[in-house]
């Protein structure tokens, strides 16, 4: 019975993983023990294995095989055959004909299955009260899905390539240039990826261009640059801006170089700079003293984008979320002297903890008179993707 089997192989990994690994490259790497399994057989693995971590937490009393059959239960779309033996196995009774999650849940709850949400998600008393908590925490249970922006020139085009290579997507309702695909989609073989029309973004990353609102000729500071998903955002905005990049590390701007080159991006300044050290940019000859915008897209726990990775859910009780409240509130009062007077600072976080977000622009605009100008959440939990937290503030 190959039910039987997939549970021996599921039971094997879990027992051999350590919370503190990257899930994705234990996988790979436990499952080159097996050079006899098929393609489909690793990805049935593998999504049982992710599903069993999905669900730790929710079922704290279950044991791992229940939890092997909760996770394939609670977490795909399609109920398989697998999940109907091991419900017969586990419960003495067949499944019934359930539709979603919540109906899901009440079942279990009836048969002595309780989900326990207070201890799901790491440090939960500190998530933002402005976060739809019952859609942030159902997207921990959802498989992947990845989304990509389009650039606006290339759209229809891109449109017809999809149909006519018969490629499912999902357009966006209101982001047209958003586009979801199963996480397996080979976009890479597209030809509007090799030409650089297209570039895989989270939805809520893309959702935050509106607070960038670009103005021809203006001056650009993309301070914790990464590999530029920002500053190509921004470009396909208005490509008439002045833009500067900065980051940490070497091999982020490297990445970031070969990204603009694929899009055909050749007019912009690059540096490496420590922005946690007062006057980061005082020795870089090419950049300006000052600058109309800033946009901070500062390293923080990351919390936001966690129903990717399952693995943080069982890993992260223990986080010090000040430690990086207390790095962003450096970089961020580093940056305020390149800001022009009547510039902007737009602040960004990939988190969902108050600390990172709401109380460190609150502590902006005590600490350095900045005037808050918007704030918000972008929340893209029930489409399948991150949280992130962003915030506009102007320099007198």
């Amino acid at each position: 019975m190959i039910a039987e089997v997939r549970m021996k192989q599921a039971l094997q990994a879990l027992q051999a993983y350590q919370p503190d690994k990257d899930l994705n490259v234990f996988i790979k790497s436990h499952l080159k023990q097996f050079p006899k399994m098929g393609s489909r057989d690793r990805r049935e693995v593998s999504s049982l294995i992710y599903d069993a971590i999905r669900v730790k937490q929710l079922f704290t009393e279950a044991d791992v095989k229940q939890r092997v059959w909760l996770g394939q239960l609670l977490c795909d779309t399609a109920t398989t055959d697998f999940v109907h033996y091991w419900t017969e196995q586990i419960t003495g009774k067949p499944l019934p004909d359930l539709t979603d999650l919540t109906s899901k849940l009440a079942w279990l709850s009836t048969i002595g299955f309780t989900s326990n949400w207070s201890g799901f998600f790491p440090l939960s008393e500190k998530v933002s009260s402005s976060i739809d908590i019952q859609s942030f925490y159902a997207s921990h249970l959802m498989h992947p899905i990845t989304w990509i922006r389009v650039k606006t020139r290339a759209l229809q085009a891109f449109l017809k390539e999809l149909e006519a290579k018969g490629i499912k997507y999902k357009q966006h309702e209101l982001l047209t240039t958003a586009f979801a695909f199963p996480a397996a989609t080979k976009l890479d073989q597209l030809q509007h990826w090799q030409s650089g029309a297209i570039e895989v973004q989270d939805l809520a990353s893309q959702m935050t261009a509106a607070l960038f609102q670009p103005q021809k000729g203006e001056s650009w500071l993309d301070a914790c640059a990464g590999s530029g998903g920002k500053s190509l955002m921004l470009l396909d905005q208005l490509s008439d801006v002045r833009l500067f990049v900065c980051d940490i590390r070497e091999e982020a701007l490297t990445r970031l170089h070969e990204r603009f080159k694929r899009a055909g991006i050749r007019s912009y300044s690059r540096t490496q700079a420590d922005l946690t050290q007062p006057q980061p940019l005082a020795n870089t000859g090419s950049f300006p003293q000052q600058f109309d915008v800033v946009l901070a897209d500062v390293p923080c726990s990351g919390s936001g984008t966690w129903s990717a990775t399952p693995e943080m859910l069982i890993s992260q009780h223990q986080l010090n979320i000040q430690a990086f409240a207390d790095r962003q509130l450096a970089i961020t009062s580093n940056l305020v002297p390149s800001i022009k007077p009547g510039g902007r600072l737009i602040y960004l976080t990939c988190s969902v903890y108050t600390q990172e977000n709401e109380d460190l622009v609150a502590t902006l605009v005590s600490k350095h008179g900045l005037k808050l100008v918007e704030q918000q959440y972008f929340q893209a939990s029930s489409a399948g993707g991150d949280v992130l937290f962003g915030a506009v503030l102007m320099k007198p």
